[in-house]
């Protein structure tokens, strides 16, 4: 019987959303990686418990073709494993999301993974409950957290606390947000950025920090884009990270300047991100930032973009 191929397409994230480390995230527009699967069956002699194969990776980037070290193979795993299938998947993978870029993806991979698996042997699975092994496939390369799978599978806005399992409480979108992204011509890997966090924090900051998370939930919980202007401020991680990406500085400082009512770092870097209310203003501070970099000796590109409400989703049949 002939296997027919999905296609599945998760989107980019923006963790932490400033101030709200680990525990905050958003799904944007415009960029994502693209998952092609069908079913085998364990007959086929792959490896990786002979249920999941990669037959080809669509990236200059040198990701690994052994399922026990890609994020998308091991959350399609993890999945398989949960429903118990009688089957495996092949993985075709379309990185649109380039490595150690601050835009959540692996996380990206690992959403589109898990959900293509759960779609082939018939969706049993919640996009909540396949935030689980979407995030154990993360913890394999940068930490178990999910503020990048949890928006990549759900979209808008998301709150994440742990126990066991990450718990996700969706926030929902600011329909005047306009994200302005700069994307630099380096390389931040996650596990890097962590190594360098402080281990201790003052009262002070870690207070600032907390008012202002809340601040950002509340912003997209009401559709609120005031709050969230109010709210993006981080006095915490970013002073430290910031040493990571060459021309921050200045970057921020083009961004203010350019109107932008706020700017810090995605996730853990080097892509930036600034807010703006109106698409006018948006494209302005785009420019300003692109050509903070350059200023700075470094190429970079730039994108307006808004909240991806969908997440992590079917593109065809195929």
């Amino acid at each position: 019987m002939k296997m027919e191929w999905i296609k599945v397409f998760a989107p980019a994230t923006v963790a932490n959303i400033g101030p709200g480390f680990d525990i905050l995230g958003m799904a944007v527009k415009g960029l994502g990686d693209i998952v092609e699967a069908r079913k085998i069956p364990f007959g086929v002699k792959v490896s990786f418990s002979s249920a999941v194969k990669i037959s080809s990776i669509d990236a200059d980037y040198g990701l690994s073709y052994e399922p026990e070290e890609n994020t998308v193979s091991i959350a399609a795993l993890e999945v398989l494993k949960m429903i118990g299938a009688k089957g495996g998947v092949e993985i075709k993978l379309k990185k649109g999301l380039p490595c150690g870029s601050g835009l959540g993806s692996s996380a990206a991979s690992a959403a589109a993974g898990a959900f293509a698996a759960n779609y082939l042997y018939g969706s049993k699975l919640t996009k909540e409950e396949l935030i689980y092994p979407a995030t154990v496939a993360e913890g394999k390369v940068s930490g178990f957290h999910a503020d990048n799978t949890g928006p990549a599978l759900l979209g808008g806005a998301n709150i994440i606390t742990y126990s066991d399992r990450p718990q996700i409480a969706p926030l929902g979108t600011i329909d005047s947000l306009r994200i302005i992204l700069a994307i630099p011509n380096l390389v931040v890997m996650t596990k890097d950025a962590r190594k360098i966090l402080p281990k201790e924090i003052p009262m002070k900051s870690f207070v600032t920090n907390m008012g202002n998370s809340c601040l950002i939930a509340a912003a997209f919980a009401k559709n609120d884009y005031g709050l969230l202007a109010r709210g993006l401020k981080d006095v915490v991680i970013e002073p430290v990270r910031k040493s990571l990406i060459k021309g921050f500085d200045r970057v921020k400082e083009n961004a203010i300047n350019a109107g932008a009512d706020g700017m810090t770092i995605s996730g853990s870097g080097p892509t930036v991100f600034a807010i703006a209310d109106n698409s006018k203003k948006a494209e302005k501070i785009k420019n300003a930032m692109v050509d903070g970099f350059k200023e700075s000796g470094v190429e970079a590109k730039g994108l307006v973009t808004e909240v991806d409400n969908e997440g992590t989703r079917l593109i065809s049949p195929m």
